[in-house]
């Protein structure tokens, strides 16, 4: 029987929180060395790991969701200033929206799980 509590969604929204507050770290230590000579803007990539637990999860769909780490990278998309620097102000801010939409939408969602669980219990 499958654990109400804790099942292949919980996982996914509790990893997806995880790795929010870790990608919110990267951005503000991009973002703490916009003026820092040749510094280059790094990220934490997510939707490589993602699909590949989502691609497990069809295989095997009784199997708990199994998530690699992300990697930290450099990220290129920003021009490269004179400086050496490649930290674009505006790229951050927008990797930063973004990212805590993600973390407000899984909190969100679980927060609806165990809301619904629990007028379930008391509907008893």
């Amino acid at each position: 029987m499958q654990n109400a509590f804790y099942d292949n969604t919980t996982d996914f929204l509790a990893k997806a929180m995880d790795f929010s507050m870790r990608r919110h770290k990267v951005i503000a230590a991009n973002m703490a060395n916009i003026e820092t000579p040749n510094y280059k803007a790094k990220d934490l990539p997510f939707n490589a790991q993602l699909k590949a637990a989502l691609q497990g999860a069809e295989r095997q769909p009784t199997s708990r969701m199994r998530f690699q780490n992300p990697m930290l990278v450099d990220d290129v998309t920003g021009e490269t200033r004179f400086d050496g620097n490649n930290v674009n102000n505006e790229n951050e801010m927008i990797k930063l929206i973004k990212n805590v939409g993600l973390n407000t939408m899984a909190a969100d969602l679980i927060k609806y799980k165990f809301t619904t669980l629990r007028e379930a219990m008391r509907s008893r």
